[in-house]
């Protein structure tokens, strides 16, 4: 094999792609390569999505093609699938496009013009088949309960009826776990293959020589996330396959007339902890998704990883006068030993995806927005974060460093505990008091104002909805007293419980959270009155958001200096200037860099009382220039 000559590929055109044409050889199978244009009419053919690299063997090629004159040098993970071809008698019909030999991979300006094409090609092929792999023992079982599913919800069955059928029934926990593995293959966690999964029209999943289509794919994993009782939903399996349904539905709502905006940032926010070979292609696999990839970035291999992911940060700041895109290098930090400066996302880091990460991802933010399902989109009125008001940007970039003009605010105190970070005690005991009266904040005051915090006076997890201060604020009350209590025979929710424990020791306003919430008699919530609600999937209420910014967000609770009340994130450190920089929509943590001038950025902060810009105009605040590294 190594004796045969390679294949040399012609040049193409950047307004041209390559079909493949599978014919019988003397050796098995041969191959053609026509090029086309997509100025005029091409041909019917098929897309191929898979993964380059097998389960047991890696990018392996231990096999070539013949084309012309020459050989190509074939993955491993096709042979497999040109062989169920060949079973299926499907071998020698048509034209396919298959990424791997329709593109030169040795040249880089060729595949950059080639990623460009990707939606046109998914979206304009016959048929695009998704190559699982080869069977395995629970394969069959796995498209049989799927088919099951589909057919089950095609019949108009609701919540109530798939629950009772399918949830926590043991004749099915094979099922599931078929389901699971099913879900747990390879293809799911590429990010390449998000769009390939979003835009073609009409998608057949293979497995060995198993079929079954996109829409009954998508009914299963729909029903999955109703059966809570499955074992399945928390698993990573389950969230591969529901994002990708969350994308096709966005995408197809789209495609149906709905102004559904999916921006880069909030598409790689949201996927980024999917698998890439090349980690550029955590910006540049999204693109074809995305609402306005390509007026921020263009696909281009020469640069580095880092050079990507820096230019993608400044074009955002430049064309949206914006710097809300550097709130997320609070979660996407970079690396130790990272060229990237502290304020531009890492898109390399694994975080697990959440539909509203950040503040910053408010829905009012169509700059960014968030990935909320097609239902939920509207166009009634929502409110918003505005820390610096309408302040436009002043930045400059000095190499990697970005320069903003903004105010300090105030300093971090006391921090409460998390999963991953210890408790910080405050070491400030002042007195806030109220700016109506003048008078200390009571017990309620300041139990009100951590509830606020604690769900970052939101009503919803899509942030379009002021928390309802005396709905939510009974729930946290009857939710909070047994914590106290111990005589108390309520069931106490553990995530709640942990979090007390973590937290109760923190002085705010001069007294320990626990002190405070055993004053809890005092508000005038009437403990008599109806259950909370204690649901954490039910939205719009004020457990549901507690789990999103505790328990999935792990945003601890603070003070500052000046008896303020906030959330910070886990690597939020006591000393940690607040700040409001001109230009972003919520307040920031920056520190100093050691005994230079400059700054390193530590991440958004809710700080109530500093979320709607009024506090630029009614206090006298000294504006300063921040060079952040």
């Amino acid at each position: 094999m190594d004796a045969q000559p390679p294949y040399v590929y012609d040049t193409i055109p950047p307004n041209q792609i390559r079909l493949l044409r599978f014919i019988p050889s003397e050796n098995g199978i041969a191959l053609i390569l026509e090029p086309f244009s997509l100025d005029e009419p091409i041909p019917s053919y098929r897309c191929l999505s898979y993964t380059w690299a097998c389960p047991d063997r890696g990018m392996q090629k231990t096999w070539s093609v013949k084309v012309g004159p020459g050989h190509v040098r074939v993955l491993d993970s096709l042979q497999s699938f040109i062989e169920v071809l060949r079973l299926k008698g499907k071998l020698f019909e048509g034209r396919w496009w298959i990424d791997f030999l329709c593109i030169n991979q040795a040249n880089l300006e060729e595949r950059g013009q080639q990623v460009r094409h990707m939606k046109e090609i998914y979206h304009n092929a016959e048929e695009v088949i998704v190559w699982l792999g080869e069977a395995s023992n629970d394969s069959s079982l796995a498209v049989d309960f799927i088919k099951m599913h589909d057919k089950f919800e095609q019949e108009g069955n609701g919540i109530e009826q798939i629950r009772k059928a399918f949830n926590g029934v043991d004749e099915y926990t094979a099922h599931w776990t078929a389901l699971s593995n099913f879900l747990s293959r390879k293809w799911w966690s590429r990010i390449w293959t998000i769009q390939e999964f979003a835009v073609p029209l009409n998608i057949i999943f293979w497995v060995g020589l198993e079929e079954v289509s996109k829409p009954a794919v998508c009914r299963s994993i729909f029903i999955a996330d109703k059966c809570t009782q499955s074992g399945i939903k928390e698993t990573i399996a389950f969230r591969y396959g529901f994002n990708r349904k969350r994308a096709w539905d966005l995408y197809r709502a789209n495609m149906q007339g709905v102004s559904s905006s999916r921006t880069l940032l909030a598409l790689t926010a949201y996927f980024c902890f999917m698998d890439a070979t090349d980690d550029r292609d955590r910006l540049y696999g999204l693109m074809a998704l995305s609402t306005d990839g390509n007026t921020l970035l263009d696909v281009n291999y020469s640069l580095s990883c880092e050079e990507v992911y820096m230019q993608f940060a400044k074009a955002f700041i430049t064309k949206h006068k914006s710097l809300d895109i550097i709130c997320f290098a609070g979660i996407y930090s970079p690396a130790s030993g990272s060229a990237l400066p502290s304020w531009v996302p890492d898109w390399h880091w694994r975080n697990a995806f959440h539909v509203t990460p950040l503040m910053v991802s408010q829905s009012h933010n169509s700059q960014i927005g968030n990935l909320r399902a097609a239902h939920f989109i509207t166009d009634e009125p929502c409110v918003y974060y505005a820390a610096s008001g309408n302040r436009l940007p002043a930045y400059e970039f000095q190499g990697s460093k970005l320069c903003v003009r903004g105010v300090i605010v105030d300093t971090i105190d006391g921090i409460g505990g998390s999963a991953n970070a210890a408790f910080v005690q405050s070491s400030n005991n002042s007195i806030q008091t109220s700016e109506k009266t003048a008078k200390p904040l009571s017990s309620t005051d300041i139990l009100k104002s951590v509830c606020k915090a604690l769900v970052w006076d939101r009503k919803d997890r899509f942030l379009k909805f002021e928390m309802p201060t005396e709905e939510f604020f009974y729930d946290f009350i009857r939710l909070s007293a047994p914590l106290t209590d111990p005589k108390s025979q309520s069931a106490i929710l553990p995530e709640l419980k942990e979090w007390f424990k973590r937290t109760a020791s923190l002085q705010i306003c001069g007294r320990s959270l626990e002190s405070i919430l055993r004053d809890s008699s005092q508000t005038g919530v009437d403990f008599s009155g109806p259950p909370p609600n204690d649901d954490e999937y039910t939205q719009d209420s004020f457990i549901g958001r507690f789990f999103d910014t505790i328990i999935r967000l792990s945003t601890r609770l603070t003070t500052t200096n000046s008896g303020r009340i906030g959330m910070v994130g886990e690597k939020a450190m006591k000393g940690d200037l607040v700040c409001i920089l001109y230009g972003c929509s919520v307040p920031v943590l920056l520190r100093k860099l050691g005994d230079s001038d400059d700054f390193i950025f530590v991440g958004e902060c809710f700080l109530d009382g500093c979320m709607d810009g009024s506090i630029l105009e009614q206090e006298e605040l000294a504006e300063k220039t921040f060079c952040i590294q």
